[in-house]
């Protein structure tokens, strides 16, 4: 019984140590954008917004397993359905930076991107596959799924 005791307590506590996804547009620099199994995203550089639609040059990092990892430079444009003149898809894009880089500061190549068209099919079109992360991030960054506005 006390060992059925110590492993619901350990349980309870690994689900109140888990971080929570902070929207894009209420999060501060440290704070998690998206949780996606055993990887959290944090925010290091605010979003720039920029016409049409889009959020630039923000910075992330990446941790996976509690240890800090990549860093990456990411943008997003957001599209509406049936809007005309616009895409059908959600656009992310991103490249890893080096450990002297900031985010917005040289441009450069893009290293994975991803499409999410609105009838749910996603495409990679970088030169790498794009982050499991990705969609998830995405969707905040874009407010929608479980980050769309009430």
């Amino acid at each position: 019984m006390a060992c059925l005791m110590a492993l619901s307590m350990t349980a309870m506590q690994a689900c109140t140590n888990q971080a929570r996804e902070t929207p894009s547009h209420e999060a501060e620099l440290g704070d998690t954008l998206v949780v996606e199994g055993d990887t959290e995203v944090r925010l290091t550089d605010a979003f720039k917004p920029g016409e049409p639609n889009g959020l630039f040059d923000g910075g992330i990092s990446v941790i996976t397993d509690g240890s800090e990892g990549i860093r990456a430079e990411v943008n997003a444009v957001c599209s509406m359905p049936d809007l005309p003149n616009w895409p059908e898809y959600d656009n992310i894009y991103g490249r890893w930076l080096s450990d002297d880089e900031k985010p917005g500061v040289e441009g450069g190549k893009t290293d994975w991107q991803l499409l999410l068209y609105f009838d749910g099919e996603a495409k990679d079109k970088g030169r790498e596959t794009a982050p499991g992360w990705a969609k998830r991030l995405a969707q905040n960054l874009c407010r929608k799924g479980d980050f769309q506005d009430n």
